[in-house]
């Protein structure tokens, strides 16, 4: 059995307690979540670019990107090609990448595959990488790109979710409806916690959010420490 081949078998294995974790965090990310709102409300202009972004890649996908040819060609490359992206991290040989309006989108790949590689466009945020490099080649270094492209890579992230997530989706069907809804609720709200969190503050808003969601698991450890120690004896 080679790399990839074991990789694929490991990753089969992890599906279901995967699911189960990524349910189960819901809980302490949505606390990180409140969290991460409060500090907004405390100091909202360091996201006012990335609404800003936000607000204008929505304005543009209804009224011009979301009836043309380019847009819809364009969300089924990104779709594709976060598909390409992980089975390339999974350690397969893309043999074939398609992307068309008519005919729809398709990565072959070497071997069996796995469900992260089929999973993942419903995630990860693809295009918040792209235009987070995009942002160092960018004019007018005053302004605040990043947090703008960061801006149009959530309002990016949330319409192409939102569109591409139905039952109907061949992706989905393969996955199945019961993991789709104990994983992707918690891996979106993870995502877009991140971007929104390393907008507001780029040197520790990460750092934040992360201990904001590790501070309820702590506690919760906590407690159920103190319910197996041991009694102290009587005297």
């Amino acid at each position: 059995m080679n790399l990839p081949d074991r990789i694929d078998k490991l990753l089969t294995a992890l599906k279901w307690p995967a699911a189960l974790l990524s349910c189960l965090l819901l809980i302490p990310l949505t606390w990180s979540v409140a969290k991460l709102g409060v500090r907004v409300v405390f100091d909202p202009i360091p996201l006012l670019p990335m609404a800003l972004g936000t607000a204008a890649f929505v304005f543009l996908w209804r009224r011009y990107l979301g009836q043309s040819r380019f847009g819809r060609l364009f969300m089924i490359f990104e779709h594709e090609l976060t598909h390409a992206l992980f089975a390339v991290a999974t350690l397969h040989r893309i043999v074939g990448f398609r992307a068309s309006v008519g005919r729809g989108g398709e990565v072959r790949f070497a071997g069996t595959g796995n469900w992260l590689i089929t999973v993942a466009p419903y995630f990860f945020p693809t295009v918040a990488l792209l235009l987070f490099l995009l942002a160092y080649l960018m004019p007018l270094a005053a302004f605040p790109w990043q947090r703008f492209l960061l801006g149009v890579a959530l309002g990016y992230h949330v319409v192409s979710t939102y569109r591409e997530t139905h039952r109907d989706q061949t992706d989905i069907t393969r996955l199945g409806s019961t993991f789709c809804w104990l994983f992707l609720p918690a891996a979106n709200v993870a995502v877009v916690g991140l971007l929104v969190a390393f907008a507001h503050d780029p040197s520790s808003g990460i750092g934040n959010w992360f201990g904001d969601i590790i501070a309820p698991l702590r506690w919760t450890w906590a407690r159920v420490e103190t319910l197996w120690e041991p009694g102290l004896p009587d005297v």
